[in-house]
This record gives structure tokens, sequence and C-alpha cells, in this order.
């Protein structure tokens, strides 16, 4: 059973997981600090399984509006284990339903994770394109610095 929880009681063990999660995803407009802000002002909410380490399995969950349709956002999820997103799966579709939400959105960086949720109803909904571009190498003036600050 999930449990909504004090991002006070929990942010010591949650926050590794939270910049992990960020690392893998560096195109986020986020900050760890955001998600604290937002969930000690109950714009969000944090869930952690019963009985479980709040670090080994949580998910972070806000509410939003886009035209007519009232979407429960999963903005972070973290559980090592394989049956993780399978045990969180039925608690936030009820979630969904009892906030008035008639959809289920999430943002990953895993292609593995994205067919895994396939199989509850998910779709992929966008995608991100890139190209990497090999700047060609030029000589620097003699006399400019060794470093260019980014």
């Amino acid at each position: 059973m999930l449990t909504n929880v004090s991002i006070q009681d929990v942010w010591d063990d949650i926050r590794p997981a939270i910049e992990d999660i960020r690392s893998k995803m560096p195109w986020t407009d986020w900050r760890p600090e955001d998600i604290y802000s937002s969930c000690s002002k109950g714009e969000s909410a944090i869930f952690c399984e019963e009985g479980v380490p709040p670090g080994e399995s949580f998910f972070i969950a806000k509410i939003s509006q886009s035209g007519k349709d009232k979407i429960l956002f999963i903005w972070i999820a973290w559980s090592p284990k394989e049956e993780g997103a399978t045990l969180a799966q039925e608690a936030i579709e009820t979630l969904a339903i009892n906030n008035g939400c008639n959809a289920v959105e999430f943002v990953t960086h895993s292609e593995r994770l994205v067919q895994y949720a396939s199989q509850f109803g998910y779709s992929k909904v966008m995608y991100e394109v890139r190209k990497d571009i090999d700047l060609p190498v030029m000589p620097l003036p003699e006399d400019a610095p060794e470093e260019v600050p980014a």
C-alpha cells in the first residue's frame, strides 16, 4: 500500500535517487530543490510504499490541467526493483481516479520503461530527436585563455 508522506520526513533518503534521475535527463528544467519546494507547499505529493524505506521506493505526483484534460503527472518515480512499476501502477490509477484525472503521464529517458509501461495501456506521445555535431577544431590564438567558461 502506498502512503502520502511529508517531504521533510523523507528528503534525506530520497534526494540521492532524485539526483540520479535528473542526471539521466539533462534536458529537464527542474532542480531537486524545486521538488522539495513543490511538495512542501502542497503543489505535489510524495508517496512511499508502507514498510519499505523511503529511499527504496517512492513517486512524486502533481495534478495539471491541459485543455479539457486533468492529468496526474508522475514527476519522479523510483524503485530499483523490477516489480516496482507493477506494484505502484494500481495505486497510481486509483489516485488519478480519486482526483478526477482522465490521464496519467510521465517523462522518461528509458525506452525500456516505455515498452514496459505499454502493458498497462501507456503509449508514447512524443519523441526527442537529436544529432550530435562534431565541431571542427580551430587553433586558438596564442594569447587566448586555455579554458573557456560554459
